[in-house]
Formats: C-alpha cells, structure tokens, sequence
C-alpha cells in the first residue's frame, strides 16, 4: 500500500517560543480609556492567563508582540508589570522595535524572528485578532493558537490555524496535546493521495459542516473539539481513491484512510476515517462515537460531490451510484434521521431547522440562527 510521502515524525518541529499578542490575549482592552495602557486609571488582565503563564515559563520562551500604536516597548512592560505578568516575558516587541511593521505583514513576522533567533517551525503565534494574528502567523508558516473567548466561528468556516481556545486557563493543556496536522499539511497529504479536485472540493465541505456542527454542539456546552472535527473531515476520504486505484471495494477506504493517518501518528483523525461510512452506523465495530467522530460522519452524508444536499437526496445519489446496495441504502434513512435527531438534541436545535441553518452557515444567505 502506497505511504504518505511525508516525513510526518518531523513534520512537527519542536516549538521553543510561545508568542503572544498583548490586547485583550494577555490584558483587557477596556473601550472606555485611550492613550498608553500604563496610564489608565483600571487594568484587567485576561482571566487565567496567569496560572497559564506559570505553567508555561519553565518549558518554553514567553515573548510579547503586539501592533499597540500607543505604547512602545518598555509602556508594555509597565503595563505589565501592574498585572504582575512582567517576569513571564523575556522580550517585548512592538512595531517600534520592528522597523514599524505590523501583524499581519509578513515583514512583521520576519522581523521578529531575526530578533529572536529562530526559525518559523520553532514559533507558535496566541493571539484574539484572527486576521493580524493567526493569518499573519499562518502566512509566515508559524503555527498559531486562536483565542476565542467568544466561541465565534472562524472566516469561512476554514481554521487554518492549529488549535483555538476558549480559556486561558486550558493553553498549557492545549499545547501539550498532540498536534493536528495544520490545513495546509491536510491538502498535502490528500495530494500525495493523488486526490481529484472534485474531493479536494468534497472535502473542504464535509470539513467546514463537521466544524460548524461541532461549534452549534461547543455553544450548548458538549465537550467536543471543533479543530479535531474540521481535520476529521478533512481527511475522511483521504484514501478514496487509492481505493479505487488497487482494486479494493469502496467500503474498504475508511480502513486505508485510518493505516495511512496511523503512520503520520494521528490515532484520532484515523478513528473519524475508519468509521465514517455509511453503513458504519449500525455496525458495532466501526460506530461513530465520539461527537467529533459523529459530526464528520453526518456531515460527509449532507455532501453529493461539493454540494449541501438533503439526507433523502444524499441516500438517492447513493442508490445510482451503487445500485447492488439500492435497497439497503433505501432502508437505511431512518438510522441516519435518529442521528441526527441525537445531534440537534444535543445542539438544541429543532431537526427542520438544521439544514437551513447550514446553508446559511455555508453560504452566507441568512446570518439568522434558527432553534
């Protein structure tokens, strides 16, 4: 069986620097006061970011960098010294201190590590602001950590950055789990895959389903991971047409997916791939059980080729396309509306609302949520 081309043990290099943003990623700006942060009469620091700082100081090199315009340097420092989190940080860099640029430049990022002495691979980028922090950082090829205290949905229903969190209390946690291969590695190994542009397409939607489903269960309080869903989905059909190719039966390229995710050390992502196919959901052996295993499993039933589909219409697209199978599939509609009765219970979210809201998630036509 044909491998990943990758080297995907070093693919993730070590990270020796953590990089922050300084407004509110490490201290509250607070709307109601302008001019240098150490001047205003209140300071808030972000909630937990300093049990998260105390966690992380003895392991990587802690630096600030931020595109304040009116604080240099040493008023960030002092600024940080008033929420006692000054000793964290070895380095505080400002655009006065990187020949005036700033995040999202590219100019910003280089400057930067020319400063610190390290290469892209050894930097990871935390920051609030998804456009200057984590497209920035992205563009450099750092990795980069989304904080989203708010629990939006990233543009596009398209994360490319490498984790997000919701509090800063969980960041050191958050580091240390194993790594999910950024959006950019994703399309490489599907390519390596000799993957059509028509999956390319197929799975970038089941991708931005499975997160936008996983994002309606995080907001009603389900422990779930909407990165874990996004990449799941990503590389669900990663072996479809290696499949095809060595003469094996369709049912057959979960099973492919999950060997060639388990070589690249992604246990996870390979369980979501072997238990996403149809049938899968009444087999006792390959059920989805995780929500994140759940939502890329429903998702990829949602999409014909590249379009949001009904169930009913996803079931009848099946049937043309394995006619041997016609009366099972036809059979099998009831099981996948149980599924997704357990999702929307969980999500709060009436089941005739469901598909309306992920055209408008998808396509922009309605921002209206319907419960």
């Amino acid at each position: 069986m044909k491998t990943l081309k990758t080297e995907c043990v070093s693919t993730f290099d070590p990270i020796h620097t953590l990089v922050f943003d300084w407004g509110n990623t490490l201290m509250k700006v607070l709307p109601e006061y302008d001019g240098p942060m150490v001047e205003w009469p209140e300071i808030a620091p972000v909630k937990g970011i300093k049990t998260a700082l105390t966690r992380l100081k003895p392991h990587y090199r802690l630096v600030v960098a931020t595109n304040a315009a009116d604080s240099g340097a040493e008023q960030v420092r002092a600024a940080l010294s008033r929420a006692e989190l000054e000793g964290f940080f070895s380095e505080i860099y400002t655009a006065q201190e990187l020949d005036n640029s700033r995040k999202p430049e590219i100019a910003f990022f280089r400057n930067l590590e020319k400063a610190l002495d390290e290469s892209p691979s050894n930097l990871m980028m935390i920051g609030d602001d998804y456009r200057s922090d984590i497209l920035g950082a992205t563009q450099a090829g750092w990795r980069a950590i989304w904080f989203d205290p708010e629990m939006e949905a990233c543009p596009g229903l398209m994360p490319v950055h490498t984790q997000e969190v919701y509090s800063m209390s969980r960041l050191p946690d958050l580091i240390e789990k194993r790594e999910l291969p950024g959006w950019n590695l994703c399309l490489t190994w599907l390519l390596e895959q000799n993957a059509s542009n028509n999956l390319l397409l197929h799975t970038q939607t089941v991708a931005a389903i499975a997160y936008q489903l996983a994002l309606w269960l995080r907001a009603a309080r389900q422990g779930v991971d909407p990165m874990l869903a996004h990449r799941g989905g990503m590389m669900h059909d990663l072996a479809k047409l290696l499949s095809l190719r060595t003469g094996a039966s369709s049912v057959d390229h979960g099973r492919l997916a999950a060997q060639l995710l388990i070589a690249c050390e992604q246990p996870e992502l390979a369980e979501i791939a072997r238990r996403h196919l149809l049938f899968c959901l009444t087999d006792e052996d390959r059920a989805p059980e995780t929500w994140e295993q759940k939502v890329v499993y429903f998702a990829d039933k949602l999409v014909e080729n590249t379009r949001l589909v009904s169930l009913e219409d996803r079931l009848r697209f099946l049937q043309d396309r394995y006619p041997r199978d016609k009366d099972r599939i036809e059979n099998f509609l009831p099981d996948l509306l149980n599924l997704q009765d357990e999702l929307c219970a969980a999500m709060r979210m009436d089941p005739e609302a469901l598909f309306s809201n992920l055209k408008s998630a998808l396509y922009g036509e309605n921002t209206n949520l319907r419960r």
